[in-house]
């Protein structure tokens, strides 16, 4: 890993995550004694079970036999069993511990991180999230920091775990005999080294390809369920399947691939510990030393190897977890470098007495040529403007620039001679408005929470609520459902009618009391009937209240009769 990766994976952690940081080194260090205390209460019971003159040789232990007064050695032996053995279940009940201070810091460190990408996502404006895909940027928030804290922060520290495990057990047996540490190294780390250099690469181009395919996965599935009348109907479905299984074996390819790499470090491991038994009995022959005296010293290592091999294993699949991840710190720079845009979230209203003006403005999309260019108009409050013109010449467009959605490359939004262009203004100018488009943003939650859209349930005012209701005329509605307003909508009140759903949309601009309400092909897919009921209701909305300023786009002229001028894009 190169000081530019390291830089960019600090700088990803939040500054208050990062005074978190020490916690996790002291969390990793005590993981790491505790490792090695029960690595020594291990040898203790080989010494004493091995080594036949270990009261001689062993003064420790020779010490605590005379303190406590045993009279046997078979006594005393199986007390240092006895010991040994409570001590290794309070080391799994340490480790556990700490593995859940880990555990914690880690989902902190998503949580955060998730929030910055999504608030940094809604903050980019409407243009930004038009421009990507939903469910890449829904991936980026949620599976890629996931990533980022688990595939490449957790490993890291692993990594560090289990070096501090390693270094200390090999200065600790050097004091007891250096040809062991001079074999663990020999064997075990050239082993290592190889397997790290080989699969390294492949792991990371790996990791890059598994989650572009499965992001390609959800757009399928996303797709199939948004549009599963048009597939049904088309009779799409066996194109539809035959994409959605030509991506999963594409991905099962992949995500087999990376399980294969992972689990061939054990093997490479397993392979490693018996020729290092092989070298210490082959070199101990050749050295002249007999199979007797091999014992104790071949038990010593193979103590060592129950903790070195685990140890090395652990680093190189963490390595190779770090290195399938690595592509996310990258992804993740570039996503979080784009700083959050200011916004406001007051909800004092932009004084509105007279007129909404566009003043010679301009707005091109990336790709093309301008769609608004040099477009002026003057709409005076109380007004009702329908918009008209054939697809593609700007009406939506048109809408988002008087919504403040949309920044103007030229000329301005000026409402009583005030130019709309800070968040500030821009989010008071907002308040004054309520936005009903043909399809109309559904959550599914209440009727009440739909209408009262943005309000906390246990905040809405139900008088309110009740007259914005009767005035949008679904009193009828609510008063048939068993659980009136506080009935669930469904996924897109995909549980009311096209007709529901706009009045749904006039209850809430209604409930918002707002006085502009802009209506972006709000009729278009409803039958005549209901479009006609619709129309009405807006139109008498407006008659209740002259103040009221109402913008319409339809293809109808007959939808536009109601308005007091048409304007033709």
């Amino acid at each position: 890993m190169n000081m530019m990766i390291a830089k960019k994976i600090y700088n990803l952690i939040p500054s208050d995550k990062r005074r978190g940081l020490p916690l996790m080194l002291l969390t990793a260090l005590c993981s790491a004694v505790i490792d090695l205390v029960g690595i020594a209460a291990l040898v203790s019971v080989l010494l004493v079970v091995l080594d036949e003159n270990f009261l001689v040789n062993t003064p420790i232990f020779a010490a605590i036999y005379n303190a406590v007064g045993f009279t046997s050695e078979r006594a005393f032996i199986v007390a240092v069993c006895g010991a040994v053995l409570l001590l290794i279940a309070l080391k799994g009940v340490c480790s556990v511990a700490l593995g859940q201070v880990r555990g914690r810091y880690m989902m902190r460190l998503f949580a955060d991180l998730s929030q910055r990408m999504y608030d940094s996502y809604l903050s980019r404006g409407l243009l930004f999230v038009r421009s990507h895909h939903t469910t890449t940027l829904i991936n980026n928030v949620n599976a890629m920091c996931h990533r980022f804290a688990n595939g490449i922060v957790s490993p890291l520290l692993g990594i560090l775990t289990e070096l501090v495990v390693v270094a200390v057990l090999l200065v600790l047996l050097s004091l007891y005999n250096p040809l062991i540490v001079l074999l663990a190294v020999a064997v075990f780390v050239p082993v290592a080294l190889v397997y790290s250099r080989i699969i390294r690469k492949r792991m990371a181009e790996n990791g890059r390809e598994e989650n572009r395919l499965q992001v390609a996965q959800n757009k399928t599935m996303y797709e199939a369920l948004r549009g599963y009348a048009d597939i049904e109907i088309a009779g799409a479905k066996p194109y539809i399947t035959a994409r959605f299984a030509r991506g999963i074996e594409s991905l099962r390819h992949y995500s087999l691939r990376a399980m294969l790499m992972r689990a061939s470090s054990s093997h490479v491991i397993e392979f490693s510990l018996v020729l290092g038994v092989v070298t210490v009995i082959v070199v101990g022959l050749l050295a002249g030393q007999t199979v007797s005296s091999l014992k104790l010293f071949l038990g010593v290592f193979a103590v060592a190897a129950y903790r070195i091999v685990p140890s090395i294993s652990r680093i190189v699949g963490s390595w190779s977890e770090f290195k399938r991840n690595q592509f996310v710190v990258d992804l993740l720079s570039e996503e979080l470098s784009h700083k959050p845009q200011q916004t406001s979230q007051t909800t004092e209203k932009l004084p509105f007495g007279q007129t909404i003006e566009l003043q010679n403005v301009e707005f091109a999309y990336s790709e093309g040529s301008p769609i608004v260019e040099n477009f002026s108009l003057t709409i005076h409050k109380g007004e009702k403007v329908g918009i008209q013109g054939v697809s593609g010449k700007g009406k939506t467009t048109l809408f988002n620039i008087l919504a403040a959605l949309y920044q103007p490359q030229q000329g301005a939004l000026v409402v009583d001679g005030v130019a709309i262009d800070t968040p500030e203004l821009r989010r008071k100018w907002q308040n004054n408005i309520a936005y009903v488009s043909q399809d109309l943003f559904i959550p599914d939650v209440s009727i009440a929470e739909n209408i009262a859209f943005g309000v906390e349930k246990g905040k809405i005012d139900h008088e309110r609520l009740r007259r914005v209701i009767a005035t949008a005329q679904l009193s009828d509605l609510v008063e048939s459902l068993p659980e009136g307003v506080d009935t669930i909508t469904g996924e897109a009140g995909c549980r009311l009618s096209g007709g529901q759903r706009q009045r749904i949309g006039i209850a809430r601009a209604l409930y918002k009391e707002a006085s502009v309400l802009m209506f972006d092909e709000a009729t278009s897919s409803l039958d005549e009937a209901t479009e006609r009921e619709i129309v009405d209701a807006v139109a008498g909305l407006s008659k209740a209240d002259h103040n009221l300023t109402i913008l319409f786009i339809s293809h109808n002229p007959k939808t536009l009769e109601f308005c007091d001028r048409v304007i033709e894009l």
